[in-house]
């Protein structure tokens, strides 16, 4: 069955995102718009990804648990999980550069409740590395069941093929911007299974045409899509 998708939006808790990019709210414009899975993939926090999920199960809109994870070389990998106690665990096995968060300079950095109220705000600065390397997070990610993705390859900002010059042999998968030229999807896909997500920030530019056909509406369909299996 052919879904649309898009698993990678930042909700309020990442700075650079609109304060209006509330959990509840992205869900639900992801409903009235289509979308049948999506994943907040906030940078470097997953405190949003709860309250999603009971949105998800509200909307009918099937939200896969995510984090954008920032490495030390400034590379950003989208990681996708099955279940939100594997994120969390993962999570919780991370250590982050402590630098404050400046309001005025980076933006707010909010915790929502499932009524779009704020409930709390992040003081670390998540635009910080976490304190792991590019080519160690692949097998981490798999320790918890979950899937690293190089994030917006297509980009020259945190992309793994512009800040190393090529995707590292370990990687089978590829996040392309909703950005990306033909051309670009081509050449990738002939070695790469990919995914095309829109990194989010606004509402409106939440990507409402990414497509993928899959064996069921489900996280079970999206991980056989994305391990190749096909039955």
């Amino acid at each position: 069955m052919k879904i649309k998708y898009d698993f990678h939006i930042h909700s309020g808790l990442s700075p650079c995102a609109d304060d209006d990019m509330t959990p509840v709210t992205i869900v639900g414009y992801s409903a009235v718009s289509g979308i049948d899975m999506v994943a907040i993939a906030d940078h470097n926090a997953i405190a949003n990804v709860k309250v999603a999920m009971m949105a998800g199960e509200a909307y009918g809109v099937v939200v896969v648990p995510a984090i954008e994870l920032q490495t030390t070389e400034d590379i950003h990998i989208l990681c996708l999980f099955r279940t939100y106690t594997d994120l969390e665990a993962f999570y919780n096995s991370l250590e982050f550069v402590i630098i404050d968060n400046k309001v005025d300079i980076f933006g707010n950095q909010n915790v929502y409740d499932e009524d779009d109220e704020i409930i709390g705000t992040e003081k670390r600065l998540l635009l910080t590395s976490a304190k792991i390397a590019s080519y160690e997070v692949k097998n981490r990610v798999e320790e918890y069941g979950g899937i690293a993705i190089p994030a917006h390859i297509d980009r020259e900002s945190n992309s793994m093929l512009f800040t190393l010059g090529a995707i590292t042999e370990e990687f089978d998968i590829v996040e392309l911007s909703t950005k990306a030229d033909e051309d670009f999807i081509k050449e990738y896909e002939k070695s790469y299974r990919i995914i095309i997500d829109s990194d989010a920030h606004t509402l409106d530019g939440i990507s409402v045409r990414s497509e993928m056909e899959l064996t069921e509406r489900s996280i079970d369909g999206l991980w056989k899509y994305l391990k190749g299996d096909k039955t």
